[in-house]
């Protein structure tokens, strides 16, 4: 069981964990279930090494308190309705997905750009790939703009905000399914290459599951003729097949999991050595993000092209070699510039977002858990 020891100015609380977390805390069970319970306690009490930092202590209700109605808390608590209904476990994950989609939101148009920049050399269908290809970052830019409007910089986004929620909860649950796996069942400890194998797999089973919405995201961020998911989804299935939705995800998952692997770690050693609260951890995972991005960026560029339509490599060896000959080894980074400068704004919103979630949603747990003490001190009192 998770032991707050104390919360700083911001609101962060910092927790004393066991080696085992509990397992019959109904509230923290994702989605209701008992299946997920042990996993969804620990990222809501502090064990996962990216959001437990975030996520605040929380104390679960017992199984027989008093019933509240929902109409009843509307009237006198509102804000318990969230925890009421939903659950600890359940509201955090919905927080954590939009805090994400804002925070993508927010900088869409820089990984709009990302991905031009990335295909530019392979794929020239658009005015901002060409204006990529032959001038680089800033007149593609302005390309979007003119040929586009100003609706151009977001297109692409509503897939990608779609698939932040599955993907997260994918990523965060498999992510400690696959630590228990790999902890040392003797000492109870996890090694760094355990830590290091459970983020690259958590990575590709979070991929997996959410892989046709990149897909479709790729391809209304650089097909003009292409203006809804639906137009995508069907010339996909019309001119490709099923099998299209999953094009490149062998590349995807090389270049995912050594970056997933090293994001976790990097994170993990950085917030040891900056200062606590928020803006330290917007350090450590800007940090790590930087690290991650920088060693691993070429095999992202290199999966984006095996994703496109026109793509005829063989395999990731093929298309790292024909990018070179093609573009030189600048070819691998093109785009790197704005995917930077795009993750600073992004985790900062993304966390100061999931922070205000946060703190709302430790409210409306105070709110229900005062509630239902008055409510069972009425319920006695009519007893009598």
């Amino acid at each position: 069981m998770a032991v707050p020891r104390r919360v700083d100015a911001r609101g962060f609380a910092r927790t004393r964990v066991t080696a085992t977390a509990p397992t019959d805390t109904p509230s923290t069970a994702f989605l209701g279930s008992s299946k997920f319970a042990s996993m969804t306690t620990r990222l809501v009490h502090g064990q996962n090494p990216v959001i437990g930092e975030l996520a605040a202590a929380s104390k679960t209700t017992a199984d027989d308190a008093p019933k509240l109605t929902i109409a009843r808390l509307m009237e006198r608590r509102p804000i318990a309705v969230v925890t009421h209904v939903m659950g600890t476990g359940l509201a955090l994950f919905l927080a954590g997905g939009t805090a994400g989609a804002l925070a993508k939101t927010c900088t869409a148009p820089l990984d709009r750009l990302k991905i031009i920049m990335q295909i530019s050399g392979a794929n020239q269908q658009s005015a901002a790939a060409q204006a990529a290809a032959k001038g680089g970052l800033i007149p593609a830019f302005v390309a979007i703009g003119k040929s586009e409007g100003i609706k151009g910089y977001w297109k692409g986004n509503v897939p990608q905000v779609i698939r932040i929620l599955p993907y997260s909860t994918a990523m965060l649950n498999s992510y400690e399914f696959y630590k228990q796996q790999m902890t040392n069942k003797e000492t109870g400890k996890l090694s760094v290459p355990g830590r290091l194998a459970s983020g690259a797999a958590a990575a590709c089973t979070a991929t997996l599951v959410t892989y046709p919405l990149d897909i479709i995201r790729l391809r209304l961020s650089i097909d003009p003729n292409m203006k809804t998911m639906t137009q995508v989804v069907k010339a996909i299935i019309k001119d490709e097949g099923p099998k299209a939705f999953f094009k490149g995800l062998p590349a995807t998952c090389l270049s995912i999991s050594p970056y997933s692997a090293l994001n976790f770690c990097a994170f993990d050693l950085f917030k040891k050595v900056v200062p606590e609260g928020a803006q330290g951890i917007a350090y450590a995972s800007f940090g790590a993000t930087l690290l991650a991005s920088g060693t691993c960026y070429p095999l992202d560029t290199i999966r984006r092209q095996m994703q496109l339509k026109s793509s005829n490599y063989t395999g990731v060896i093929d298309a790292g070699v024909s990018i070179l000959a093609r573009d030189g080894v600048g070819g691998l980074f093109k785009g790197f510039l704005p995917n930077i400068v795009k993750n600073a704004p992004n985790k900062s919103i993304q966390l100061t977002m999931f922070d205000l979630f946060k703190r709302k949603i430790a409210e409306s747990e105070a709110a229900l858990a005062e509630e239902k003490s008055i409510w069972a001190k009425e319920g006695a009192k009519k007893k009598k």
